[in-house]
């Protein structure tokens, strides 16, 4: 990896330290810092944009908010910021644990690593833009659900600090210091620094455990220079640092736990903790040419929990009624991890992107995981698990680590064909080698020991990308795009391969290793305006064709492993709708309908009380997990003068699905969070009174199919707050 590394580096700096016979570079500052942007002048299909003022005066501080801004894309929430999400864009997303991302995560064109280690506290935002579909032909990074391309605030040619302050319901309050600026003739700087804490909403009950609180740091620092023959340079890096409480994982009370005592309160005597950092630093190369714009990047990610520890004694169902009898028993899961990303990228392009245009890039990565997860099990110290008096706490220690290298191209044309036809083919090619080493100890003496495991794979694929769009008049494009893209297979370490004794892989209910995902992916829109711009927007229809998709579930026993189902296929619909009916008025509306459902997949489970293997389990006609039937956003802003704003917001998630070994369906029910604000803005001051949630909605981010009952994480209710600001 080391050696291919060399060789990019190299070559991007031949590139970019040749004469090409520009003139003298003259770049400002503002032109540099819309290079930063990678993406900026490019116009990707399937883009739905947010403003950064309408990212901060929404209250969106993190990637889980941005849930439902865009039609049909979704946070499956975990509550330990990234950590076990599943983000889903028109139905295709990650697995929770294990697998590669199917949505990226793009910073000023710096890529994040996997799902579980985005960074995801959203501050000093230009702007979001939620990209749909496969991207990989536009970026470094394999993207066969979409991308999320955040851009910050870069510095011009003016110096400009800001100091925010803000506090809201349940003690929470947020300071921030941003500021950017020249330091010379030619170069630049940024910096950001944000403090929040909050007290949180899911308290606990019980004097001995925690609550829900969070205290946090997130920082960013940078610098830009531009030679005298017009090279840019960019280098800077990001840290974030999160000392958590107790996750908000609440018993339901439809699932007969005998813990539940609040929607949002907890009955746990663990201290609970989540402690979470996570730091990256970058440099970015960039010239533009005769021959073409050539940019590299290089950006490192390094991501810890240490640890997570969580409670699973009051929300699992059957432990928490085994504890009715036997209070002293524990049961618990506490997990260490390590993730370090590297990635580097030469990308050139070139072209009029109104007649002819090209880009090829060239990446290359390696993520290193290294992991132990211990869990603590109550279990009969004589064998008879009819004699609860008989039980004990034993402990079940895996150890693991993965190593996994990437190599890709990437490549796309478009041209004009005539006056009012456009084309863009894409093409990727994909190389991944896997390799995962796995042990684990058990100190239960009823159970066989357990072989180390110690797997590699490599994974190859092509993704090719075409789109055609027509101007029918001024007023209506319509487009048509087709892809064929991939997710590579993988391992899994949370699965026993038992010495000397037949176990569950060996009864065909688990495997160590699952399958690449491969996806056939359509759509048709219809993109509309008007010529005095007051009312616009997309209308557009999809079709993905999956085969192999992926998703966890557990065994019924003590695996956690990801599963294919064989056929699924996932259709929808998405409008998105803008009107200004006066001047100072402004009305979005985005809407997605998404019907996604498993065609082909059956499999057996294993029952862990009577030691017997069950099924085989039909799970044709289920949908599939993680995926909401439906988004829906609608958002007022009016100026009401010269100084005084309101904005009023609406969003609703539809009923998600999720699903347990047996194909046993649980639904998350659909809800709805009205938000609203009202601000002013003055001579640099900005004073925002703020609601969230203003009807105080009852309902949950996410729903643990893993855990008997189907314990909820419970989502925000009301927050009332007012935010203070000064730029100058």
């Amino acid at each position: 990896m080391i050696k291919y590394s060399l060789y990019l580096i190299l070559l991007a700096s031949s590139l970019l330290a040749q004469d090409f016979n520009t003139n003298d570079a003259k770049a400002t500052l503002p032109e540099l810092a819309v290079q930063g942007s990678s993406m900026s002048n490019v116009d990707l299909f399937g883009k739905s944009i947010l403003e950064g003022d309408q990212v901060e005066l929404r209250q969106m501080k993190s990637i889980s908010d941005l849930s439902g801004s865009s039609p049909n894309f979704y946070v499956n929430s975990n509550g330990q910021q990234s950590y076990g999400d599943v983000i889903t864009l028109r139905g295709i997303g990650n697995t929770q644990l294990f697998g590669d991302p199917a949505v990226n995560l793009y910073i000023d064109g710096i890529p994040a690593g996997s799902t579980s280690t985005y960074s995801s506290t959203l501050f000093d935002v230009e702007s979001v833009e939620i990209l749909s579909g496969f991207q990989g032909h536009h970026f470094g990074k394999n993207s066969p659900g979409g991308v999320i391309n955040v851009k910050t605030r870069r510095p011009d040619e003016n110096h400009r600090s800001k100091l925010y302050a803000s506090y809201g319901t349940f003690n929470t309050p947020n300071y921030r210091v941003l500021a950017d600026g020249p330091t010379g003739e030619n170069s630049s700087y940024y910096f950001g620094l944000n403090r929040s804490e909050t007290d949180g909403f899911a308290d606990n009950t019980n004097p001995l455990g925690n609550d829900a609180t969070s205290k946090s740091w997130n920082g960013r620092l940078g610098f830009n220079w531009v030679t005298k023959d017009g090279l840019e340079i960019g280098l800077g890096g990001t840290w974030e640092d999160f000392d958590l409480g107790a996750q908000p994982v609440i018993p339901r009370a439809t699932a007969g736990n005998s813990k539940y005592n609040g929607f949002y309160n907890r009955n746990s005597s663990i201290k609970e903790i989540g402690d979470i950092s996570n730091n990256s630093q970058y440099i970015s190369l960039y010239m533009d040419t005769d021959f073409g714009k050539i940019k590299s990047t290089t950006s490192r990610n390094f991501w810890q929990l240490d640890p997570s520890l969580l409670d699973l004694t009051f929300v699992d169902s059957q432990l928490a009624g085994l504890s009715q009898y036997r209070p002293d028993l524990d049961s618990t899961s506490k997990i260490f991890e390590e993730r370090e990303n590297i990635w580097e990228e030469l990308q050139v392009s070139g072209g009029d992107i109104e007649e002819f245009s090209w880009l090829f890039g060239i990446s290359l990565g390696q993520e290193d995981v290294t992991g132990v997860a211990t869990r603590v099990v109550p279990m009969p110290s004589d064998g008879n698990s009819s004699n609860i008096a008989g039980y004990a706490n034993y402990n079940s220690t895996t150890s693991y680590s993965f190593d996994n290298k990437k190599f890709a191209l990437h490549a796309k044309i478009s041209a004009s064909i005539g006056a009012n036809s456009n084309y863009e083919l894409g093409f990727r090619f994909d190389h991944e080698k896997k390799k995962m080493q796995r042990s684990k100890i058990n100190t239960y003496p009823f159970l066989p020991a357990v072989s180390p495991s110690k797997l590699e794979n490599s994974f190859e694929w092509i993704s090719p990308f075409a789109e055609f769009s027509h101007n029918l008049n001024e007023q209506f494009k319509v487009s048509i795009r087709s892809s064929l893209s991939q997710k590579p297979g993988g391992y899994t370490p949370y699965v026993d391969d038992v010495l000397g004794f037949p176990d569950l892989i060996d009864s065909g209910i688990v495997d160590l290793e699952f399958k690449e995902e491969k996806n056939w992916a359509n759509e048709v829109k219809v993109d509309f305006s008007r010529k005095e711009d007051d009312i616009g927007g997309s209308l557009a229809f999809f079709w993905n064709d999956v085969k192999n998709y992926q998703f966890e579930k557990p065994s019924g026993s003590f695996d956690y492993f990801v599963d294919n189902a064989d056929e699924v296929e996932i259709y929808g619909l998405e409008v998105e709708l803008f009107i200004r009916p006066l001047e100072f008025s402004t009305f979005n509306f985005t809407l997605g309908i998404n019907e996604s459902e498993i065609k082909k997949h059956s499999a057996t489970s294993f029952d862990a009380t009577t030691q017997s293997v069950l099924g085989p389990h039909d799970f044709a006609g289920k949908k599939v997990p993680f995926v909401p039937e439906s988004t829906l956003g609608i958002n007022y802003r009016q100026q009401i003068n010269e100084f005084f704003y309101a904005n009023l917001g609406l969003k609703n998630i539809g009923k998600t699905s999720y699903l347990d070994q047996t194909a046993t369906e649980t639904v998350n029910d659909s809800y709805t969070l009205l938000n609203a604000n009202i601000g002013y803005q003055n001579y640099g001051w900005a004073v925002n009174l703020f609601s969230t949630n203003l009807t105080d909605e009852e309902y949950y981010t996410s729903l643990v199919a893993s855990l008997t009952g189907s314990p909820g994480v419970v989502g925000s209710p009301r927050v009332i707050g007012l935010s203070v600001s000064k730029e100058f």
